[in-house]
């Protein structure tokens, strides 16, 4: 049976926890679930965090790789922990982020991120600067002020209330698209759609890196 690693690259297993509930595999396919070893960030809410947890996590994931057809990496970010798994695989490696913007480039109109802290405003629009050499097609990173752990920790209210109104300026600057720009997100489609009605879509990183990937190894690639 083919099978997906699904790689949560803090140390957080809230997090992993969260990915699990969301997922379901197609019948003919397995996930597993990997959280960043303990000493590792809690929460990747920086190029430093991004870097520390993709040193973290490597030693421990190389020795998986014979075992899984193909990998996930879900931080919504240019992680260089995608880089440095392509290095040393030719199996598929997918990031959440850049599933999110490939998903919605398919779906067409403008599509904007909604994120958690204000940091990722930047980088995330220098990623996407980078990754697809233009921004015509892109309206922009909306913080919602959450770390990736307030997510969970603060109450359903106010983190509904707050994903909303990201949703709601990237709207306002020409979004049709929405891509939930965190893995702690994974599953909060209805607070953007509560928000800014249905006929804006919204694309979880998550849901679509695993679905890039079945795809790939039904094509026989891994």
């Amino acid at each position: 049976m083919p099978s997906v690693l699904v790689i949560n690259p803090n140390s957080s297993s809230s997090v992993s926890d969260t990915l699990e509930e969301v997922l379901v595999p197609p019948a003919e396919f397995s996930y597993d679930y990997f959280t960043g070893p303990p000493g590792g960030p809690l929460q990747i809410d920086s190029v430093t965090t991004e870097i520390t947890s993709a040193a973290n996590c490597l030693p421990a994931i190389v020795p998986l790789l014979d075992k899984y057809d193909g990998f996930l990496v879900a931080c919504y970010s240019d992680h260089p922990l995608v880089h440095c798994l392509k290095e040393q695989t030719t199996k598929p490696v997918v990031g959440i982020f850049q599933a999110s913007v490939l998903h919605s480039l398919a779906l067409g109109g403008k599509f904007a991120i909604v994120t958690t802290v204000k940091i990722w405003e930047v980088l995330l629009n220098e990623a996407v600067r980078a990754f697809l050499g233009s921004e015509t097609v892109f309206a922009g990173t909306f913080s919602t002020g959450l770390g990736v752990l307030e997510l969970h920790d603060a109450s359903a209210d106010v983190v509904s209330q707050r994903i909303g109104e990201a949703a709601l300026r990237a709207v306002q600057n020409g979004a049709t698209v929405i891509c939930l720009g965190c893995a702690g997100m994974a599953g909060m489609e209805e607070a953007i759609s509560n928000a800014v009605g249905d006929k804006i879509r919204v694309v979880d990183g998550v849901v679509a890196g695993v679905e890039i990937l079945v795809g790939l190894i039904r094509s026989g690639h891994k």
